[in-house]
């Protein structure tokens, strides 16, 4: 008869899904990354290496280890709670700039290969209600998540949930594969007093009317522009193109208004000169990807019928008579004129 742990011990899954588990050990709790992973004859650059694959058994004894490391038993719970929208690119801002919880978890399931191919989260309606779960998703097969990760990532779900909400949200009730644990506290802190364990799925179920609630930051503009953005990545490796890279790295600062190199270099983890170097090598340049952006979004805030004045703060324009310049070079027209001329059209 096969273990769950001999199960794990044959399968083997992504480097991603140990990537941020380790990032936030060594920044919170400075563990030694290091350490571990060298007895396993792995290193940091070997993990973010496209299409590594590691034994999925070392994510179970890299919790064994940091919780005796930490004292702190759950480790898993606050993993999953550091999951923040603001730090997870497009992908985060299609969840930010939603209409509703309903349809953030929609762009979450579709959209989630951009952060990571290993899992699958997998959103089920019913007459009443949704349900939320994740598996592991390699080479056509499914498998469950074990109890570590299950804590994680429907943490970390729910925390998402919650950092874009208007209101508070909780499950109506929450179901996982292992046994109950002696102490639930954490449990019920997180999901509520409604748990089921020994079940047969790992599953966080909510109301619709929950689900219906309004984000904080809804806006149809910024959400459809990530989504063109998130459309053309998912074609994509992870971590692919370095042009594509940058260009959606320059259109989340834009929801931020901070276009400058230095911030987006900081976003992907490279220095501004190495950018600028690796961008000509590839026949580019940060000045000519931030033109594009501008571009694109330029025409998309004039067709929402925002203000010109406000569509170059928008941009990042100092002064409206620099827009209208770069307008005019882009379209051959001025953005009045081009208002005129969209305003003739839909007539």
């Amino acid at each position: 008869m096969r273990t769950a742990k001999t199960n794990q011990r044959q399968r083997m899954v992504r480097a991603e899904v140990l990537w941020p588990i380790l990032m936030f050990l060594q920044q919170k709790y400075r563990f030694d990354t290091d350490a571990f992973l060298s007895v396993r004859s792995l290193d940091m650059q070997t993990l973010r290496m496209k299409d590594t694959q590691v034994n999925a058994l070392y994510l179970s004894e890299l919790f064994e280890e940091a919780t005796l490391f930490t004292g702190d038993s759950n480790l898993s719970f606050k993993l999953g709670e550091w999951a923040n929208p603001h730090s997870l690119g497009v992908f985060g801002y299609l969840l930010l700039h939603s209409k509703n919880i309903n349809e953030a978890l929609q762009k979450l399931c579709r959209y989630y290969p951009l952060i990571g191919r290993t899992l699958k989260p997998i959103l089920d309606e019913t007459k009443n209600r949704y349900k939320l779960g994740f598996m592991f998703y390699h080479e056509g097969e499914y498998t469950h998540l074990g109890k570590y990760q299950c804590e994680i990532h429907l943490s970390a779900a729910l925390s998402l949930i919650n950092k874009i909400a208007s209101e508070k949200i909780l499950p109506e009730y929450a179901t996982f594969r292992h046994q109950k644990p002696v102490d639930l506290s954490e449990y019920v802190r997180v999901f509520g007093n409604k748990l089921y364990f020994g079940e047969e799925e790992n599953a966080i179920i909510f109301s619709k009317e929950s689900l219906a609630v309004k984000t904080l930051y809804e806006n149809p503009t910024l959400l459809q522009l990530f989504e063109n953005e998130a459309e053309k990545s998912l074609g994509m490796e992870i971590r692919g193109g370095l042009k594509e890279e940058i260009s959606g790295l320059i259109l989340i600062c834009a929801g931020e208004l901070d276009f400058s190199l230095a911030s987006v270099a900081k976003r992907a983890n490279i220095h501004p000169r190495v950018l600028q170097k690796k961008l000509k090598e590839e026949g580019s340049s940060f000045t000519l990807l931030l033109l594009e952006v501008r571009k694109k979004l330029s025409a998309r805030y004039l067709q929402d019928k925002i203000d010109i004045g406000t569509v170059a703060i928008y941009l990042g324009y100092s002064e409206v008579s620099a827009f209208i310049r770069a307008f005019k070079m882009w379209y051959g027209v001025t953005p009045g004129e081009w208002i005129a001329k969209d305003n003739l059209l839909k007539s």
